[in-house]
């Protein structure tokens, strides 16, 4: 798309009460952006609700000039993708409520899109230690098998997942519920977290700099990441879970939708089991999602190794590791199982912690990770 096209396309979207479906209708009623820009009048059959159309002739007045606003732009390294555009997600353009364009942020090569399959990971914020452990190594495997992990930087479950597919060495995309610029990242504990996302992946939103990250904003977001995958995997959701929405937008959009099994007693587990007995694929492994997405292909692209082979343990770590498990122990179990003191096995703990297999997740109590 032509640049002054762009120039005027965003300046049209930041304004006031402009939202995606506003957007369409200033589009179809004039030729291009630029001419909808300098309209004077608003034909009859222009039905913009009252707020936005008063945002649409009051648009000199919000943006004097397009073509400083959108230097701003991309002086902060923003780019926008219209759906005409060759690298907008090609299966975000199946879905009938796709965003018009796209604002993105990152170094990401958008042509892999076209040759390696992505998977939403989602669910819940308040994760247990074994939802976090699941979340971190399917994202971990499935980055390693060529996947790209998506996911919308929220607190939780979708943390975990984009730290996964980090952790792989892999690119990840995050999906933000606000505005394209860094006050759209939400929670701000994330920040880091996106600023890493940016150096190989890419933050993306519907909507330009300045928008205010609402509630209501989440669930619209995601269709986008629902509509971009070939399929979501939930992992921990309780009931009435933004995670459900999700999934339900990905049948929607006749995509595959997976579910980790959890604790019957857990209340993040009620959404996933409900999601299983609808039909959703039981996942216990990530060759679960690959051979679904890509048939026979794991034995070539997972090598079946242990994490821990990467490490080196002495005696003594290596019979500590191999009692932890992805539940959480107290040291004082741990210390009975093992027949250390209490200064062994916490000592021993440590340095597992600081190979990368072990971890103290409060209260004395640890899980096993992986390296």
């Amino acid at each position: 798309m032509q640049p002054e096209e762009l120039i005027y396309l965003h300046a049209l979207r930041s304004l006031p009460s402009i939202g995606d479906k506003s957007l369409r209708k200033v589009l179809l009623a004039f030729e291009s952006a630029k001419s909808a820009w300098e309209a004077i009048n608003i034909p009859d059959t222009f039905l913009l609700s009252p707020k936005a159309k008063d945002s649409f002739l009051d648009r000199h007045n919000y943006i004097p000039n397009p073509e400083k606003y959108y230097e701003i732009l991309t002086s902060q390294g923003i780019e926008i993708l219209t759906e005409n555009d060759s690298h907008y997600p090609k299966l975000l353009l199946e879905i009938p409520d796709r965003p018009y364009l796209l604002y993105v942020r990152g170094d990401f090569d958008w042509d892999i899109l076209s040759q390696r399959p992505a998977i939403a990971i989602v669910g819940s914020r308040k994760f247990t230690p074994y939802g976090e452990q699941v979340a971190l190594r399917l994202a971990y495997d499935l980055t390693q098998a060529g996947f790209i992990v998506v996911s919308g930087l929220a607190f939780g479950i979708d943390r975990k997942a984009h730290e996964g597919a980090l952790d792989a060495g892999g690119s990840t995309i995050a999906v933000l519920g606000g505005g394209i610029d860094d006050g759209g990242i939400a929670p701000r504990s994330n920040f880091s977290l996106a600023k890493n996302i940016l150096k190989n992946g890419a933050l993306i939103s519907e909507h330009p700099p300045g928008v205010e990250v609402l509630p209501a904003y989440f669930a619209i977001r995601n269709r986008i990441i629902a509509g971009m995958c070939q399929g979501t995997l939930v992992i921990e959701a309780a009931e009435g879970s933004g995670s459900l929405i999700t999934a339900s937008l990905a049948l929607d959009y006749n995509r595959e939708v997976f579910a980790i099994p959890g604790s019957i007693f857990s209340p993040t587990s009620t959404g996933t089991h409900a999601l299983i007995r609808a039909g959703a694929k039981l996942v216990t492994h990530a060759k679960d999602i690959i051979e679904e997405i890509h048939p026979g292909s794991y034995q070539e692209i997972i090598p079946l190794q242990d994490p821990v082979k990467k490490v080196d343990l002495t005696p003594l770590e290596e019979k500590v590791y191999k009692i932890l498990t992805h539940e959480p122990e107290h040291l004082n179990i741990l210390a009975r199982h093992t027949g250390l003191s209490i200064n062994e096995i916490q000592s021993t703990l440590t340095l597992l912690e600081i190979k990368g297999l072990a971890r103290n997740i409060g209260a004395m109590q640890y899980i096993r990770t992986h390296a």
